[in-house]
């Protein structure tokens, strides 16, 4: 479960069910979802509707926080009129909630509208939406047990099994007649339409929770409607024989499986080409087409997909594993390997990919691709070329010849540098005037990385073993209690559309994944502070800023490591706008700093 709360809560309600739901830690091991702090208030009287969204693949749901005001016992909720609570002697009372009235259900219908409206005004198209109310206070039961009200109402309290419950039911209610799961595309474009306040989750945050990844928005009414009739249509021969099989028409399941936009594209081609072959056929092949798709060969039995037609594989198609099978097996998970590694140096990977690979226009036999280069490697001369006869013993004197001035060359060089080293000289682009050559082991000044199709080059690199004076704000204070163990940081250079940009890339390692969770939980609150930045510490290259002006941010967990990006533009004036330096932001989070001492 990832619990996103950009501002600080308000309520006593809120703290209690965002700090239950920040203790199952992130990914799908407690549940897949993503819970967001995002507050409805009535317009008139400011009276709250709903405090949160709750996304799952299988849908959404508004959320109510409902804290009960000096009441005890057991509530009894109910669709329609005043909730009611029975203390442990005495008469059943009306519910008193914070904020007034006894019922949640009328504010989190509207809230349900409105949020309808604001998706569809986005473009996106929300389906079905649940409605979920937490109960927080000194509730000792509830009735019914399993807190269903029907019509998508959930009723939940404040222990983990209940709030699991809730949570599936929220989710079975959203997902019916859904053609498609929400994809990371769409959470991140649905969260920015409903107003998320702070920075939003990103794509591996999303891909941890079980969002299958799409670059593109796909709950769109232009995509949904003929995905929902290719569901129906291929739902359509089987309905003859449920008779035969079971007493009662079966239902039929909504969609689990999410296409890839490679397989939407060839499936656009597919049917395009079997129109066109349908228009060209004769019609005595037109009437053999139905017998061969009801009549399954002998000896087969047809598998039963839980998807939509334009998600089945092709007949020249083997899926995804199909596009690497004539590739060589070592070869082929080497390159696996190096492509999905986020953090190959500091630490182990996450669980989840953040940035699919970029196609390679290569051979069969080329080598595989480094996920990071340098900027400047000398062409080895060739030595192929013909030699006269009897001029193999005048190559080998010059050859000779060459090396010892290459080694005097060499020695003179080192014993130049060495009586430069005191003064500074050279050391533009490393942190804290330290020579190039003391830089750290990893990315050195000047390598180049591309991360989706864009190239970050290396422009300053630093590697500490304490945050200690190297934070500020409330961040600074925690490493006071709970000091890093390890500082990685590096200063990247990019354009964007022709503008520059300076990308802040901070790996901190903690001494457990409990103290890095905490950090980074900290450092995404805004006003919290943060680890300082290489430019705020007065480190600079040439045509670099001062300070990260309007800096979009971005932040990623993986074990005890904590990645914290920073990007913004080089001229605050620059014509582009926050949105594509949000995406540099993101994409940075795969950007390589210099290792940690023993990894």
């Amino acid at each position: 479960m990832l619990a996103l709360t950009p501002v600080p809560l308000k309520t006593a309600g809120e703290r209690a069910v965002f700090g239950e739901l920040t203790r199952w830690d992130t990914g799908g091991s407690v549940r897949a979802a993503v819970m967001a702090s995002i507050p409805l208030a009535d317009g008139a009287s400011q009276r709250r509707m709903s405090d949160a969204v709750l996304f799952v693949p299988e849908g959404l749901a508004v959320v109510r926080i409902a804290e009960i005001v000096r009441q005890s016992g057991v509530v009894t909720a109910s669709p329609e009129g005043a909730w009611t609570i029975a203390p442990e002697s005495g008469p059943s009372q009306a519910l008193q909630l914070s904020g007034g009235g006894s019922t949640p259900l009328d504010g989190l219908m509207r809230a349900g509208m409105d949020t309808a409206m604001k998706l569809r005004r986005a473009g996106l198209e929300p389906g079905r939406i649940a409605r979920l109310t937490i109960l927080v206070g000194n509730v000792t039961g509830l009735l019914p047990a399993d807190g269903d009200l029907g019509e998508g109402d959930q009723v939940a309290l404040l222990e983990p099994r209940s709030l699991l419950l809730g949570i599936a039911r929220a989710s079975r209610y959203a997902g019916v007649d859904n053609p498609r799961l929400w994809t990371t595309a769409d959470v991140r474009a649905a969260l920015e339409a409903l107003g998320l306040e702070g920075r939003g989750p990103t794509v591996e945050e999303l891909n941890g929770e079980s969002f299958p990844y799409s670059p593109y928005v796909l709950r769109r009414a232009d995509l949904l409607t003929p995905a929902a009739m290719a569901a129906s249509a291929s739902a359509a021969p089987e309905a003859p024989a449920a008779p035969a099989s079971s007493p009662g028409p079966a239902p039929v399941p909504p969609v689990r499986e999410q296409p890839s936009p490679e397989a939407i594209a060839q499936a656009v081609a597919a049917s395009a080409a079997a129109a066109q072959a349908a228009q060209q056929a004769p019609p005595a092949v037109a009437q053999q087409a139905p017998p061969a798709v009801a009549q399954p060969p002998a000896g087969t039995v047809p598998a039963q997909r839980d998807t939509v037609a334009i998600d089945a594989p092709q007949d020249d198609d083997a899926g995804i594993a199909g596009l690497f099978s004539d590739a060589e097996p070592d070869r082929a998970d080497a390159e696996s390997s190096a492509r999905t590694s986020v953090f190959p140096a500091s630490g182990p990977p996450p669980r989840t990919s953040v940035f699919p690979a970029q196609p390679q226009a290569e051979t069969p036999d080329a080598p595989p691709v480094a996920f990071w280069s340098r900027s400047a490697e000398a062409a080895e001369p060739s030595v192929d070329e013909p030699q006269e006869r009897g001029s193999g013993r005048r190559t080998g004197l010059l050859v000779a010849a060459a090396l010892v001035v290459v080694v005097l060359l060499g020695v003179g060089g080192w014993l130049l540098l060495g009586g430069q080293s005191d003064d500074g000289a050279g050391s533009r682009g490393t942190a804290g005037g330290s020579p190039t050559a003391d830089a750290p082991p990893g990315p050195e000044v000047g390598d180049v990385q591309a991360v989706a199709g864009t190239s970050y080059t290396v422009q300053a690199v630093d590697l500490k073993d304490t945050c200690a004076g190297h934070a500020y704000g409330a961040v600074a204070e925690s490493f006071g209690g709970t000091d890093c163990t390890g500082l990685s940081r590096a200063l990247y250079s990019t354009d964007v559309g022709g503008e520059d940009v300076v990308v802040s890339v901070i790996r901190v390692q903690m001494p457990d994944a409990t103290a890095a969770r905490d950090l980074r939980s900290l450092a995404d609150q805004n006003g919290s502070g943060n680890v300082s930045d290489l430019l705020r510490e007065g480190v600079r290259y040439s045509g670099s800023p001062a300070e990260l002006s309007g800096a979009e941010y971005a932040s990623a967990l993986s074990g005890s490591t904590v990645t914290i990006v920073e990007a913004a533009w080089v001229d605050p004036d620059a014509e582009g706008g926050s949105a594509e330096i949000d995406r540099v932001a993101g994409e940075a989070l795969a950007l390589e700093v210099p290792p940690f001492s023993g990894s």
